[in-house]
């Protein structure tokens, strides 16, 4: 294993790292899909988008309080707590 390897794969766990903590960070402040009251019953659908959901948005790396392209405008919207 060359050195340019072992530091490729020090990138590369560096960024699955980074990916994790932005999806811990999400979650903790509120948003997953799972919580949003736009989800479809299949899970990966949602009135946000046609298709299904980008996977970094489902997956939770990606913010979705905030506006992305192809949205339509339709943020996350949090289900109504059942009380």
């Amino acid at each position: 294993m060359s050195i340019e390897d072992v530091v490729r794969s020090w990138d590369q766990e560096d960024r699955i790292m980074d990916r994790e903590i932005k999806r811990l960070k999400n979650l903790k402040s509120g948003f997953s899909c799972g919580l949003c009251k736009r989800l479809h019953d299949d899970k990966l659908t949602c009135e946000a988008f046609e298709g299904v959901i980008p996977s970094d948005i489902r997956n939770g790396i990606i913010d979705h309080r905030i506006p992305h392209p192809g949205d339509g405008g339709i943020v996350f919207e949090p289900k109504d707590s059942e009380t």
